[in-house]
């Protein structure tokens, strides 16, 4: 009898840890969508971003200018990060990268996800 009371108590301890971490969630990473211009304003380098706005130009093969309605700024996106999207200049996207704050060259974000804002 007391070996079952032990199983009971060992299997209810069990379900209350499990249901805790089945609730668990991420909640690290970039904390909202920032602007262009809070970004070359008050960002700082290696700083996860997360912008929304549109590509309205490309530089290079992976580099492109992104625009919202604060001002705009130079992104690199990889090919593997369009993933088969199709974007043109009126295609309201969400960027998530890591802002580079240049001494030289300009500030740019290395895009790490692109999503369609629809």
């Amino acid at each position: 009898m007391r070996a079952c009371k032990l199983f009971v108590v060992c299997a209810s301890f069990c379900a209350a840890l499990a249901a805790g971490s089945a609730a668990a969630q991420f909640v690290g990473g970039p904390s909202g969508v920032t602007t262009v211009k809070n970004l070359l304003e008050n960002g700082h380098d290696d700083q996860l971003v997360v912008l929304e706005g549109y590509i309205v130009d490309q530089i290079k093969h992976e580099d492109y200018i992104f625009k919202d309605a604060t001002g705009q700024i130079e992104v690199e996106i990889d090919d593997e990060v369009f993933a088969g999207q199709r974007v043109d200049t009126k295609t309201k996207v969400r960027l998530e990268g890591e802002y580079e704050k240049e001494l030289v060259e300009p500030n740019t974000v290395d895009v790490h996800r692109l999503t369609i804002v629809r």
